[in-house]
């Protein structure tokens, strides 16, 4: 048994991982410009975030969806959402366009409003959705917090529809509604948001790049340099879809986190997909 393994409780890292984890993370804030002296309170929080997604191994995490699930939703993502790229591609800096999208396909039980918000703790909202009754149709809302990064929009978006499709094959029609925040380690215990989550990951990033850029699964003790240098591929991948520069854009340390770490999620989650799905 490796020295600093078999001590620790189930889903927890071993001692050596969480060193390795935290080297990591330095590395990385320094690469997003964060200084020390930057890191607050909030900050902290979003540390605590970034690095249980850094130590979790996506491949046995407890709300990994169904294979069946997951099949259905490839489908979905290759027929209806690569199919109407130019759409979702414009949607990134013009959030009127997600409707124009929903319509497009065909799906008018949705409803988009996407507006800034940020007003008192408005800006730790991305995003949520509700089914509720407008008028005498059953309508399935999303709402955008277009306060945020186009590209973050753009993911809130493909999460919240993810949440419909789930709905649409487990057949849940109760009225509810679902918030998304910036805790993605929470997404890990819950199949329903590792579902939506996997409608981004599915349509952010080909089987290709997930080749060329080289899997990301756990960290390992005296491996975070092979991690940190995917992690920046993964992060120039997106920069240039997005037009996101994380280390220049007028963002807020905590933000910055937040984003950093939903790039990682995702990337993560597609490695899980393709290695236990083979999608």
């Amino acid at each position: 048994m490796a020295a600093g393994r078999g001590h620790s409780r189930p889903g927890q890292a071993d001692a050596l991982t969480v060193r390795e984890v935290d080297a990591l993370v330095s590395r990385l804030l320094d690469e997003i410009k964060i200084p020390f002296t930057s890191v607050g309170k909030r900050v902290m929080g979003q540390l605590t975030d970034l690095k249980k997604v850094l130590a979790a191994d996506y491949r046995e995490v407890p709300g990994l969806p169904r294979k069946p699930l997951l099949r259905e939703l490839s489908k979905v993502v290759e027929t209806e959402i690569k199919s109407h790229r130019d759409i979702w591609q414009s949607s990134w800096n013009n959030p009127g366009c997600f409707t124009d999208w929903a319509r497009e396909i065909g799906t008018r039980e949705i409803e988009v409003r996407a507006e800034p918000y940020l007003s008192g703790a408005g800006l730790s909202l991305r995003g949520f959705f509700c089914r509720t009754a407008l008028g005498d149709k059953a309508k399935f809302v999303i709402f955008l917090n277009t306060a945020h990064h186009p590209g973050a929009v753009a993911a809130t978006f493909g999460h919240e529809l993810g949440h419909y499709i789930y709905g649409a094959l487990v057949h849940e029609t109760a009225s509810m509604t679902a918030f998304m925040e910036g805790a993605f380690a929470n997404h890990l215990l819950a199949e329903h948001e590792l579902f939506a989550d996997s409608l981004v990951a599915l349509s952010a990033y080909s089987r290709d790049q997930i080749k060329t850029i080289g899997r990301l699964d756990q960290v390992e003790p005296g491996k975070s340099d092979t991690f940190f240098k995917r992690i920046q591929k993964v992060n120039e991948a997106i920069g240039r879809g997005y037009n996101l520069d994380l280390a220049r854009e007028r963002l807020t340390p905590p933000w910055r986190v937040c984003y950093l770490t939903s790039m990682i999620h995702f990337f993560k989650l597609r490695c899980a997909l393709m290695e236990t799905t083979d999608l």
